[in-house]
């Protein structure tokens, strides 16, 4: 089952809050609760109305676990710290240091405030968007690295570092309740259309090594970053077969394009046009320049391995 419109109860003490395209997830503990993903900016207002719709007060949420360093998955924490005094904000040692980074958040706001009005303007945010948050760094409280737990009463979520889409990614997943968390390692997915994107970001190899061990886990839930989560342990198991074959077939397509005379740069245009055409929610631009470092990826990925499809 696909569950893309929050907020909605996904099981094990799991919500998902926030908007289909950018959703963000509690875990309700009994006396504090957890927020994974950190959002865009515009999700400030929509957040605070949804936990007082559940009757969650300001001192209930007490950490925050940021996936990764992109503008879509941060630029909400300032104001959810502004609305949860104490928050302790979390992420992997590289998201942090990125979060650290003037120049970076100088370029995060930028992505945010087109994000921003691209969701107002499909009336995905019911209230008035927030202002870009002036602030020139994300403050990380805690650095998480692979095979340390997040205790929430008795469920202990555990922190898999899953990097490819980007270096700092991390994923969570909890062995009782069988939810997985993970964000952007499995790439953009539409649900309607059956249709991934793969995000490869940093590297081909490492995308899919963590896509394999994500899939070995055998969850029952799993809570991407955009636009749907998965219910049920037949249909994430699909899900994960779906994203390893068409991110392989991708590759394997770059690759023979390239082979066979194709400029790069037109490829990443071709590539990026395709996704628009199905996304859209940014300038073609944006999925072309996106295209154009996954070419540059998999040609050089397939240098490495010639043998290796």
């Amino acid at each position: 089952m696909i569950v893309n419109n929050p907020p909605a109860e996904l099981g094990g003490r799991v919500w998902m809050l926030g908007t289909g395209a950018y959703p963000i997830y509690l875990i309700r503990g009994h006396e504090h609760g957890l927020l994974v993903e950190g959002g865009i900016s515009a999700l400030g207002p929509v957040l605070r109305r949804q936990l007082a719709a559940m009757a969650v007060n300001d001192g209930y949420i007490a950490q925050a676990v940021i996936t990764h360093a992109h503008p879509d998955h941060v630029m909400a924490v300032p104001a959810l710290r502004a609305t949860f005094p104490g928050l302790v904000v979390s992420s992997s040692a590289a998201a942090a240091e990125v979060l650290n980074s003037e120049k970076a958040l100088a370029f995060f706001k930028q992505i945010d405030q087109s994000l921003t009005e691209a969701l107002s303007r499909r009336g995905e945010a019911i209230e008035a968007a927030e202002s870009p948050p002036d602030c020139s760094a994300i403050r990380v409280d805690r650095v998480l690295h692979d095979g340390d737990t997040i205790a929430i009463d008795d469920m202990q979520w555990s922190v898999l570092a899953t990097p490819g889409h980007s270096a700092c990614s991390i994923s969570l997943f909890e062995p009782q309740s069988r939810v997985l968390i993970i964000s952007d390692a499995s790439g953009y997915y539409i649900p309607e259309q059956r249709y991934w994107w793969p995000n490869y970001f940093t590297d081909f190899g490492q995308y899919i090594a963590s896509l394999e061990r994500l899939a070995a886990l055998g969850a029952d839930v799993l809570c991407l970053s955009h636009n749907a989560a998965v219910v049920g342990a037949a249909e994430v198991a699909d899900y994960f077969a779906g994203a390893l074959a068409v991110t392989r077939e991708y590759h394997r397509r770059i690759v023979s394009d390239l082979a066979a005379g194709v400029p790069p740069r037109q490829l990443a245009e071709q590539l990026g046009a395709e996704v628009h055409s199905r996304a859209g929610i940014l300038p073609v631009e944006f999925f072309q320049k996106n295209c154009s470092l996954l070419v540059k990826l998999s040609q050089q990925w397939h240098a490495a391995h010639p043998d290796v499809s």
